[in-house]
């Protein structure tokens, strides 16, 4: 049960995410609040206080109190923030069940896009990894015996011996197919060791019957291109080389200039895109889509049940990889509430809730007495996730969330038009080299400082 404080706090910030206190304005007075809430005064000062010295309010002298203006961007002790809304997620509402129950002051943030405790993605986690608390001594902690998890998930978000992030779920990404769409194109469905030109062919004898935006779904981000990059060998950065920058790899340059080739035989012209529309796959619109097990949970929901998966065609001297979705818990370096972390790993990791991702179909449970829920060894598309799981990879994101965020736009640009990739991907790399060079002088410089200092 909330107590009175933490009730002031959220009515505050309700008031805030519905709008009904927009940036700037004048919060109501802390009278008409105590009345609201039918709690003291002195009760809602002392919340609205704690509110003032964590930068969501600020206070007029002889005026009152009024929203900060960017009070979006404060990170807030008692708060919980998603990459996408949590309601939105088919887990959400049990993980807030479950939080409510041992965590009663934890507050689901909608309006925050960061917050003490977060759910991330791969990439936020690889690229920020600084900015999180290291969770290994909480996962000893909250569970002692490791080998009820998948270790893979865990090993591939350890950095310099560092744990920045928890999975909790995983998946390998592979080719959803609509069977029907095939059928009517006539296309046989490919045998699991096809190719890439039998991908192009397919491809081809789709156009046919279907134009572009029902065969694939071609759009230059990198959850889509970095697959095909994986697939032919290459990757970003590989910090066990010696030269760990691979943008500007052979490998690498291959898998850019077939993604390329794909926006070409779909007669996508130089700066265009195929345009998704949320759902179509779902919807049996489209015949091909890459996508994670997280679709499977969406299947599901429509009660669509022909649908079916491949995986990803093999490269002739590439890799059999594709890249892991992952859903992890972040918890910021700030953080004061060292249980409240611990509380939430227990949560996550829990029986109870991995046995609920597996009857969602919701991914893969890290949990493994929960993915034998999940994957049903009778249904071959299950067991096609089962085998492609054990080959994904994870760790394809440079250290900065600024310098991935330019690698990757400058990629896309590339992508969408006729620039000579070996150049553009020359240029990237000696830009990331430069980027890695000045920042080994600048920590250098920073210890030489520290030493000098004790």
């Amino acid at each position: 049960m909330e107590n009175k404080n933490t009730k002031v706090r959220n009515y505050i910030l309700e008031l805030l995410e519905t709008g009904e206190c927009s940036e700037g304005e004048q919060l109501p007075p802390a009278r008409q609040i105590a009345a609201d809430l039918n709690i003291s005064l002195l009760t809602v000062q002392n919340a609205q206080e704690t509110l003032v010295k964590e930068g969501l309010l600020q206070v007029v002298p002889r005026r009152g109190t009024y929203v900060n203006p960017n009070w979006r961007s404060r990170i807030l002790q008692d708060n919980i923030s998603f990459y996408i809304p949590w309601h939105q997620l088919p887990w959400g509402e049990c993980f807030r069940r479950l939080a409510e129950r041992h965590l009663p002051h934890l507050r689901f943030s909608l309006k925050q896009p960061h917050s003490i405790f977060e759910i991330v993605t791969t990439a936020q986690v690889q690229t920020a990894h600084a900015q999180y608390l290291d969770l290994e001594p909480f996962l000893k902690r909250c569970y002692p015996d490791r080998s009820v998890f998948h270790q893979a998930p865990l090993k591939s978000f350890r950095c310099g011996g560092r744990l920045p992030g928890i999975p909790f779920l995983f998946s390998p990404r592979v080719l959803f197919f609509n069977p029907q769409m095939l059928r009517e194109a006539d296309c046989p469905v490919p045998p699991p060791d096809w190719e890439w030109d039998d991908f192009l062919n397919l491809i081809r004898r789709l156009l046919k019957h279907f134009p572009p935006e029902q065969v694939f779904f071609w759009y230059p981000s990198y959850y889509q291109w970095m697959n095909f990059v994986l697939r032919a060998g290459g990757r970003l950065i590989d910090p066990s080389a010696e030269d760990p920058v691979r943008i500007d790899s052979p490998a690498t340059r291959r898998g850019l200039r077939l993604f390329r080739e794909l926006r070409r035989e779909l007669g996508l012209n130089g700066g265009s895109a195929i345009r998704k529309t949320e759902g179509a796959f779902e919807h049996g619109e489209v015949a091909l889509a890459i996508d994670a097990r997280q679709m499977v949970g969406r299947l599901k929901r429509l009660g669509r049940k022909e649908w079916d998966v491949l995986p990803l065609p093999h490269i002739p001297g590439g890799c059999d990889t594709s890249m892991q979705a992952t859903e992890l818990l972040c918890v910021r370096r700030e953080c004061v509430d060292l249980d409240a972390a611990e509380e939430l790993i227990r949560i996550l990791l829990s029986e109870e809730f991995q046995d609920h991702l597996a009857e969602l179909k919701y991914a893969i449970p890290l949990r493994k007495s929960s993915q034998e829920l999940s994957l049903s060894k009778d249904d071959p598309r299950d067991c096609l996730f089962a085998r492609e799981a054990a080959v994904v990879q994870a760790q394809y994101h440079l250290d900065s969330a600024e310098l991935f965020q330019l690698v990757s736009s400058g990629i896309s640009e590339l992508l969408c038009g006729d620039e000579d990739i070996d150049t553009a991907t020359a240029e990237l790399g000696g830009m990331v080299r430069l980027y890695s060079k000045i920042n080994r002088k600048i920590a250098l410089g920073q210890r030489r400082n520290y030493s000098l200092a004790i």
